[in-house]
């Protein structure tokens, strides 16, 4: 090696920190380099984000009055397109730069027609490198244009040009399609849109732009669904609330504009407000079409006018009554509201959009809601004193909590002091360290104590179900003693008061039995998490524990298993250990390979079970695997019929046939053996026909039917499935727990709190609109929404605790 190479560069005293550090991101470098900057995050909801951008440019051609459609469709090879039918992207050369406009738009950042108040009057997309953000961002980028008579087409990867954009055929179409397929470089988490997460956003923009026609397609199931809507807000409102009761039939509609007297462009609002019996606010803001998680400037303004003008209207109008002033929290109580306003300079915090900062916008917003609101109030009489009455019940019940606040506070239950006698508190005083149990019942609440570390874990039994706080108010909350023990336990307060930074626990684990009780007492626990403590949940600090439902012995070999998944699967891998099936061809199946062929046989018993009777399922089973799949039974069921009815004598001599009815959703069998009705379901069997001709497919290529066990013939394979099931049984000593009270503290130490062992379910929100839906439908006092909700998905119930 010579001197030279040796010698090592010189290091200068500021650390080689000098001009030749600076680098300059040429194009759309910095998007692939730090994409979260402009997308929010490369997760789930930047993935999301990305369509969202797409459909917002479309949108802004719908509300500039050049589209009525747009069609966005998740295809089966995992990329995503969104097409509008409106003017199309400008395809002639940029005097500039002296590249097509269309290229010009998706490859440089802050480049776009929104600039100016000519070509949008209002627009979602302010800052130009939404749909330039995808095509960086995007391992595969293809866009066509219809403009003018005439089709253009054009290539991107990873938002390089693999070609100019060149013309191929004419055209009567006008519009735009992009269609994309997602980096997995950049998005590691996952590149699997979700079709649900797709559809309400979709959904939302249908009811802001009233009559633009919104589909999603999703041809990786063949699934479509129609957004149209042509009551604007007020059926988005009616929407929400269609799972509560409302104290007026029709929402209150308020909108109002006024042109600026600078260059700051016009302003527009659109309000609808709907007040239901329930006991939340929910008020949603939007800005040109963009949803403002954070609030704003327009939200401020809305809540300020209705104060003010509730107020005004009971000092005016019910002066002789003994209703003084309420508070704007007492007066929103149970509003469902949507703000949408249309500025054509918003400002907003980040390329995300979350939150208007407008100062002049909330001066508008609460002009036009104090005028109209006035104007209602006193043509509404009615409707007037139903708000203010239930306004000033939610005054009395907070001036209740208040006091109930205070008690406890005096007598140090809330916050500092004694601790509820109740708690077996932890040694550490770190509460990053520690943990509390919330525990069903004393019995299991003492068996958790003995076997817990005394130094980090604390236990906390609950007697009983708590209350539900979805149906009831704070003051209600504050008189139930379990409530208050949570409370006291936990620290921080509760509801708007709840300060994350006092509790004194670092994971809250809600230990139930693995029965229907403890899962309604779970229910209840969430609610009550997700309503009055949510820091909680969006913080990570809410668990789950996983008890064992059952253990099984056999020998001298003991096994824990969660529950009947589980069971299952473990009486499968012991069959397996021991079982040969040989195939009609004389292939035979034995040790891990059985393993894997259970796993799709399992599938296939889950699908026919739900479709049959229990009772038929060998007959049922026998006539799918030989051939019935085949049919096609979703198109006309009397054809179906008539093929399942002349192949039963076939497939079992031994069913007599007394009666053949058939319905719209299912078919009733009466048999001369034991003169019970045996009922299928066509609703689930037309659902499931072609998962199951897959899977039936699959299972023939795999493990041909007959097949024998022990000398016995199968023509099966859910039979194939039972059978194999029944025998791992035989030997094995199963114990089902009915609850945590039944387990010794070493046994619920071992199985439930062990670090070393334990498996925690961390619970969090995916989708806060979604899971406050199922919160009011499930724990809500609206009894239809529930039955309607059992009745659809009863059929779906894998394990059902009667």
């Amino acid at each position: 090696m010579s001197q030279e190479s040796e010698q090592k560069p010189e290091i200068s005293a500021d650390g080689g920190y000098d001009a030749s550090s600076i680098q300059v991101l040429e194009g759309l470098e910095a998007v692939r380099l730090r994409p979260a900057m402009y997308i929010g995050s490369t997760g789930a909801a930047g993935l999301h984000h990305c369509v969202y951008e797409l459909v917002d440019n479309s949108i802004d051609e719908a509300m500039a009055g050049y589209c009525s459609e747009i069609v966005v469709t998740l295809h089966e090879d995992g990329c995503c397109s969104v097409e509008d039918n409106g003017r199309g992207i400008p395809v002639d050369i940029h005097e500039e730069q002296k590249i097509s406009a269309a290229q010009l738009v998706l490859t440089t950042l802050h480049a776009g027609g929104k600039f100016d108040k000519d070509t949008y009057k209002v627009s979602g997309g302010l800052h130009g490198v939404g749909v330039s953000c995808v095509n960086a961002l995007a391992e595969k980028l293809y866009l066509t244009i219809w403009r003018e008579g005439r089709q253009h087409e054009q290539e991107y990867s990873r938002g390089i040009p693999v070609e100019p954009l060149k013309e191929v055929g004419e055209t009567e179409k006008n519009g735009t399609c992009v269609r994309f397929f997602p980096d997995d470089t950049i998005f590691k988490e996952t590149i699997n849109f979700s079709r649900d997460v797709l559809a309400k956003r979709l959904q939302e923009l249908a009811f802001l732009n009233p009559g633009v026609s919104i589909v999603l397609i999703d041809e990786r199931v063949e699934h479509t669904q129609k957004f149209q809507y042509e009551g604007g807000i007020n059926s988005f409102v009616q929407h929400l609330n269609q799972e509560k009761n409302t104290l007026h039939s029709d929402p209150i509609y308020f909108s109002g504009s006024k042109e600026s007297s600078d260059d700051s462009g016009s302003l527009e609002v659109e309000i609808s407000l709907q007040w239901t019996s329930s006991y939340k606010e929910n008020i949603i803001g939007f800005v040109n079409n963009i949803k403002t998680v954070d609030g704003g400037t327009h939200i401020s303004g809305l809540k300020a006018a209705l104060t003010r003008g509730f107020n005004s209207y009971i000092s005016n109008k019910l002066a002789s009554s003994k209703i003084s002033t309420v508070s704007g929290d007492d007066i929103r109580e149970g509003l469902t509201c949507i703000v949408s306003t249309k500025v054509a300079e918003p400002q907003f915090e980040g390329q995300t959009k979350g939150k208007l900062g407008n100062s002049e916008v909330k001066g508008f917003v609460e002009s036009v809601v104090g005028e109209k609101l006035a104007i209602f109030l006193s043509e509404n009489p009615k409707t007037a004193r139903s708000i203010i009455s239930k306004a000033v019940d939610a005054a009395r019940a907070r001036e209740a909590a208040r006091k109930a606040r205070e008690l406890a506070r005096r007598k140090s239950v809330l916050e500092g002091g004694d601790l509820p006698g109740k708690l077996a508190d932890c040694q550490e005083k770190n509460p990053d360290l520690c943990e509390l149990y919330l525990v069903e019942g004393d019995s299991a609440g003492g068996s958790a104590k003995q076997g817990r570390d005394r130094k980090y874990q604390a236990i906390l039994p609950l007697r009983g179900k708590i209350l539900n706080v979805e149906r009831a108010r704070i003051d209600q909350m504050f008189n139930n003693e379990e409530i208050k023990t949570i409370i006291s336990a936990i620290g921080g307060g509760v509801g708007g008061d709840f300060d994350k930074s006092k509790i004194r626990y670092g994971r809250i684990i809600i230990m139930t039995d693995a029965d229907v009780d403890g899962s309604h007492i779970r229910t209840l626990l969430l609610t009550f998490f997700f309503r009055q403590m949510k820091a909680l949940v969006d913080e990570g600090h809410l668990y789950i524990a996983q008890p064992p439902l059952y253990k099984l012995k056999k020998g001298r070999s003991e096994r824990y298993l969660k529950d009947d998944t589980a069971l299952e699967a473990y009486l499968l891998e012991l069959a397996s250990k021991n079982l040969v099936i040989e195939a009609q061809n004389g292939q035979t199946f034995e040790g891990e390979e059985l393993q894997d062929i259970f796993q799709k046989i399992k599938k296939y018993h889950h699908h026919v079970d739900v479709i049959s009777s229990h009772s038929l399922l060998e007959v049922w089973d026998a006539w799918l695997s030989n051939g019935g799949a085949q049919v096609d039974f979703s198109a006309d069921n009397t054809k179906f019929l008539e093929n399942f009815k002349s192949s039963l004598s076939e497939i079992s001599p031994n069913l007599h046939i007394s009666n053949f009815a058939a319905g719209e959703d299912h078919f009733m069998i009466e048999t001369l053996k034991d003169g019970e009705e045996k009922e299928f379901s066509l609703k689930s069997l037309s659902e499931k026909r072609q998962v199951l001709k897959d899977l039936i497919a699959d299972l023939q290529e795999t493990i041909p039917l007959p097949v024998r066990v022990n000398g016995a013939e199968i023509h099966g394979w859910a039979q194939l499935f039972v059978n194999t099931l029944e025998g791992a049984r035989k030997g094995c000593d199963i114990q089902r727990y009915k609850g945590l009270g039944e387990m010794n503290p070493d046994q619920l130490w071992e199985t439930t709190m062990d670090p070393e062992k334990r498996n925690l379910v961390k619970v969090s929100v995916a989708e806060q609109d979604a899971a406050d839906s199922i919160f009011n439908v499930l724990m809500g006092d609206v009894v239809s929404l529930r039955r309607d909700f059992i009745q659809e998905n009863a059929l779906d119930v894998k394990n059902l605790d009667i």
